[in-house]
């Protein structure tokens, strides 16, 4: 029993690891990384059951205005093709009424000339007001989580939110699209894989197909070992390098660079864009750590890196009405989390 168990373990590994090879997930980034996460604000409007946001430790915050620029600019100077998230634990129509807005960060950006630009939302607060501001801001891609066919189901997992709102908001963003004849913001909706929502993930993919958005679908993670996460099957003897460690970097609200996008409360410290450049912390101490997973030193990793098993969830399926298949991307970081 114990052998046929790890045989289909060894199954799942290789089929986890090619899906991860296949979309250049895993090699090292170079000189600069692929992707930024951004936290230009950590307060979210929802305690979602999936998400560790809800006991988050570390002062909720928003970025100063000069520590944001500070680092577009930077970004504009090494690569405006990096993808830049402009959230990395927070919700960001919480900044729409402020200043500056979310849709000002937004803009800003894009003037700079980056070229993937993208936000990550549970969309209850992108009232019509925020969809045109967001539309005119030339944002290249918004990730919006659902992860529910039912109301039922949406009030397990989006704990505080508004299912048919939250329906009504999406789908208000695509008619304003095709009125402001807009081809952007391209719209994902995304599906987070578990037991309690898997019966509806069909019908899901066939309605929000329908209405022209790409749907993703992904696993779930363990938040560095913080939520239980029945998927992660894989033990860290089947371990290989992580994407988030090769090919990423997580900025907080006040300027800490941390492991990567499940370190929430900032456990672990690699440097500190206040005082330093981006490509100085890349070269520095998360170079580092990118050396132990590429030579397998894995024992030798920060004690929230070292346990986790979110590597084996760096990966997603995209479905859309004209690729009724699955259909796996490499533009994306596995790391929406709302």
């Amino acid at each position: 029993m114990e052998k046929a168990n790890r045989e289909a373990l060894i199954s799942d590994r290789d089929e986890i690891l090619s899906r991860q090879q296949a979309q250049g997930r895993i090699e090292e980034a170079g000189d600069f990384p692929k992707v930024v996460l951004i936290d230009t604000v950590s307060f979210c409007n929802l305690k979602c059951s999936m998400c560790v946001h809800p006991n988050m430790s570390r002062k909720k915050g928003v970025m100063p205005w000069k520590l944001f620029t500070k680092i577009i600019d930077e970004i504009a100077a090494e690569d405006k093709s990096t993808r830049i998230w402009m959230v990395f634990f927070g919700e960001p129509f919480i900044l729409k009424n402020r200043t500056p807005s979310i849709f000002t960060l937004i803009k800003y950006a894009k003037e700079k000339g980056l070229t993937d630009v993208v936000v990550n939302s549970n969309a209850n607060l992108m009232d019509e007001t925020a969809a045109r501001r967001l539309i005119n801001s030339g944002l290249d891609a918004i990730y919006i989580g659902v992860d529910a066919f039912s109301r039922e189901s949406y009030e397990k997992i989006r704990v505080g939110g508004d299912y048919e709102q939250t329906v009504r908001n999406v789908l208000r963003l695509q008619e304003l699209k095709r009125e402001m004849g807009s081809a952007t913001p391209e719209v994902f909706v995304q599906f987070v894989e578990m037991d309690l929502n898997r019966h509806e993930m069909n019908d899901f993919i066939n309605f929000w197909g329908g209405h022209g958005a790409t749907v993703k679908i992904r696993p779930k993670v363990s938040w560095a070992g913080l939520i239980e996460a029945p998927n992660l099957v894989l033990g860290n003897e089947d371990r290989w390098p992580c994407h988030w460690a090769m090919q990423t970097m997580s900025i907080t609200d006040t300027g800490k660079v941390v492991t990567c996008a499940v370190d929430l409360d900032a456990r672990y410290i690699a440097g500190d864009i206040n005082t330093q450049t981006l490509k100085e912390v890349w070269s520095g101490k998360l170079k580092e750590l990118r050396a132990l997973h590429i030579n397998g030193r894995y024992c030798n990793l920060p004690p929230n890196c070292r346990g986790c098993r979110d590597w084996q969830s760096a990966r997603a399926n995209y479905h859309h009405l004209n690729k009724r298949d699955s259909k796996e991307y490499s533009v994306d970081h596995a790391e929406d989390k709302h």
